[in-house]
């Protein structure tokens, strides 16, 4: 009873009702995506869920409540449970799409199993929300103008050359196109192919870190006079990348969409690098300026 109390009432209010009428909202699209047609021979328990409307969802929770950290997390939890209403009517409708025709063993397993299967889903998809919503609202409270300027005769706030997150961005600026030229020279059998692998994977890893850093450095506060990055540009890159591959991928009818959207995420991300680590040589002069005398 409490918790219904507490939905009707956050529901009622409008920052939580934005908040499930946007996790309502991805449902359709997640069955969408995520339905696939199983054999008759098999049973499936659970499955696969697609979790780009997920990211959508917590993405626009997280600009939405950005100025709270608090209230950002609620109402990413509030969005993901929204959102876990397709993963229940995904698990629900594949196991019974499957079940008629299954033994009578196999079928009561199925049973018991597809709740708990609900239940990991609904956790999970509460989980991804959340964390994008909560990614999001830091990312907007650290790139409001305000908090990125500091006093001229300084704040002890680090300076732009004291941050070294620009470390990691050198790293995958230099690692993606050795790992590419590599990919094209190797045999995929042997050990060759095996290395080349392991740094592929290597580079997918460090696109995080990567993100991350320009994000983070040209994020740093500045004085007036400083080098001003456009933040927006540098984070919107990246997110096109992926976004348009995948829209591409999918009406192209590729089964996997996500696949070449990540390629298309690691192609923008380096070449959103390769212009930010230019921008910020090129303004080295400016950003030593920040330095307090």
């Amino acid at each position: 009873m409490d918790a219904l109390r507490e939905y009707r009432e956050g529901v009622a209010g409008d920052p939580l009702r934005f908040a499930v009428l946007v996790g309502l909202a991805t449902v359709p699209a997640t069955v969408a995506l995520s339905w696939e047609p199983t054999p008759e021979e098999v049973t499936v328990v659970g499955g696969t869920v697609s979790g780009v409307p997920l990211l959508v969802a917590g993405a626009l929770v997280g600009y939405r409540y950005g100025d709270c950290a608090s209230q950002t997390r609620r109402a990413g939890i509030w969005a993901g449970l929204a959102a876990s209403v397709a993963t229940a009517l995904l698990y629900v409708a594949m196991a019974i799409s499957t079940i008629g025709t299954a033994s009578t063993t196999t079928a009561a397993v199925a049973v018991v199993l597809t709740p708990v299967a609900v239940a990991i889903g609904a956790g999970l998809t509460v989980l991804v929300t959340t964390a994008t919503a909560v990614v999001v609202g830091w990312m907007r409270r650290r790139t409001a103008r305000a908090s990125r300027r500091r006093d001229a005769n300084g704040d002890g706030s680090r300076s732009t050359l004291e941050s070294g997150w620009w470390l990691p961005v050198v790293a995958y600026v230099l690692l993606m196109p050795a790992v590419t030229l590599a990919e094209g020279v190797a045999e995929p059998d042997g050990g060759a192919g095996f290395a080349v692998a392991l740094l592929l994977i290597g580079t997918t890893l460090l696109s995080v870190p990567a993100a991350l850093g320009v994000f983070v450095d040209a994020t740093v506060p500045r004085r007036e006079s400083a080098w001003l990055p456009n933040v927006r540009v540098y984070v919107g890159l990246p997110a096109l990348g992926f976004a348009g591959t995948y829209v591409g991928a999918a009406l192209y009818g590729s089964p996997r969409p996500s696949a070449p959207a990540a390629v298309g995420f690691l192609v923008a991300l380096w070449l959103t690098t390769v212009v930010y680590l230019a921008n910020r040589y090129r303004n080295l002069e400016r950003i030593a300026g920040e330095r307090p005398r």
